[in-house]
């Protein structure tokens, strides 16, 4: 009886600590977009772009942001051009990612000279 205990004592040791050890993986999430343009000169014009984040950076409550050190990544396709967050004007700290209560509120993201603008 006492092997036989140790036996399921040791087995249950063994299962913890094996799933303990195994890493947690991030899942990539992705989302494609199309940038409508309503005003000014570029009204009428489409654009398309991507960006990527890890999944396990977002907690789903309340607000947050993430950027390039959290594993963000853009692509964003204006008149031919390709724009990556290396990109951004004021990359690595942006582009960043806004989220509230884990949905997407915008992408900060700014290639033009000059001051950065929230629209």
């Amino acid at each position: 009886m006492i092997i036989k205990t140790s036996m399921t004592v040791l087995a249950t040791i063994a299962s913890t600590m094996m799933f303990k050890m195994l890493p947690i993986q991030a899942v990539p999430i992705t989302y494609d977009f199309t940038i409508v343009v309503k005003e000014d000169s570029l009204a009428g014009n489409t654009f398309q772009g991507s960006l990527t984040y890890d999944n396990e950076v977002i907690t789903g409550r309340g607000a947050g942001k993430i950027n390039v050190v959290h594993g963000l990544k853009t692509n964003i396709n204006f008149f031919g051009q390709k724009y990556t967050e290396k990109d951004d004007r004021n990359y690595p700290e942006f582009p960043k990612l806004t989220f509230r209560n884990g949905e997407i509120h915008f992408l900060d993201f700014w290639i033009e000279r000059g001051e950065r603008d929230i629209w």
